[in-house]
């Protein structure tokens, strides 16, 4: 069971009452806080308090007021921690999730102490900024839907589990034409200022990166721009790693603890 919380004008769930730590999971794009259960549930399971949000504009919380800039996104996860008074807080985040926690931790290192990227858009091999922004193109006028169901039903495998994709391509067609692109534009400017290199730059805390079977990452120039990172890669997975293979992501996130906290 989770409770239902609002802070700082985001809309929050809070898995088990343990009080050895704090874990803050954030969901990526068009997506809401029970795409990151698998990993709420797991992480109970270490007593420790564990925290997941609907980023602004998805699930049920409102619309940012200052729009949906990777930074200004950050700066509203920022607030909810400083709402909450969280300390010592690992970031958890999926996918577009993992860019603003990204974004998040680089910018109070004091309260934020690790990082956990699950197939997120940081690090990218040449031409990734260019990609993102036609994506984003293509999103600005899609009213219909299609192009963003086409773009999700991408991120499977042929023998992906039917019943979970149709699930989340359900669930992602939920948010407003607005949020599927406005996101998708903020993390093209991002990614085209280098803000990603210059975030992981800036962290010198334990992170862990969690790939797909085509991962967004260029894990050299990850493990270049972040040298004491720890690098993984799941099996027989598409992007949402973590509700394809739970136990093999949840796995190297507790590998990872052990060796970090």
């Amino acid at each position: 069971m989770s409770d239902r919380h609002t802070a700082a004008g985001i809309r929050y769930r809070t898995y088990g009452h343990g009080h050895r730590g704090t874990f803050l999971l954030v969901h990526g794009w068009c997506g809401n806080h029970e795409f990151m259960e698998p990993v709420a549930r797991h992480l109970t399971t270490r007593h420790a308090r564990v925290i997941a949000v609907d980023m602004p504009g998805h699930g049920e919380s409102p619309p940012p007021p200052d729009g949906y800039a990777v930074e200004h996104l950050a700066g509203r996860l920022r607030a909810l921690a400083v709402a909450l008074d969280l300390r010592d807080v690992v970031v958890v985040g999926h996918s577009l999730g993992g860019v603003w926690s990204l974004a998040t931790v680089a910018g109070d290192r004091d309260r934020f102490t690790g990082l956990v990227l699950l197939d997120s858009a940081v690090a990218g091999p040449p031409g990734a900024a260019d990609a993102v922004e036609q994506t984003a193109r293509s999103l600005r006028d899609d009213t219909s839907g299609a192009v963003r169901e086409s773009i999700v039903r991408s991120y499977f495998l042929p023998r992906s589990d039917p019943r979970l994709v149709e699930w989340v391509v359900t669930a992602m067609a939920t948010p407003s034409t607005e949020v599927a692109h406005e996101p998708i534009a903020g993390l093209a400017t991002f990614l085209r200022a280098e803000g990603d290199v210059a975030a992981l730059a800036r962290w010198d805390r334990p992170l862990l990166f969690v790939g797909s079977n085509a991962p967004f990452a260029d894990y050299a120039r990850l493990a270049e721009l972040a040298p004491r990172a720890d690098i993984g890669q799941t099996v027989g997975s598409g992007h949402f790693v973590q509700l394809e293979v739970p136990a093999q992501v949840n796995a190297m996130i507790s590998r990872h603890l052990q060796l970090t906290r």
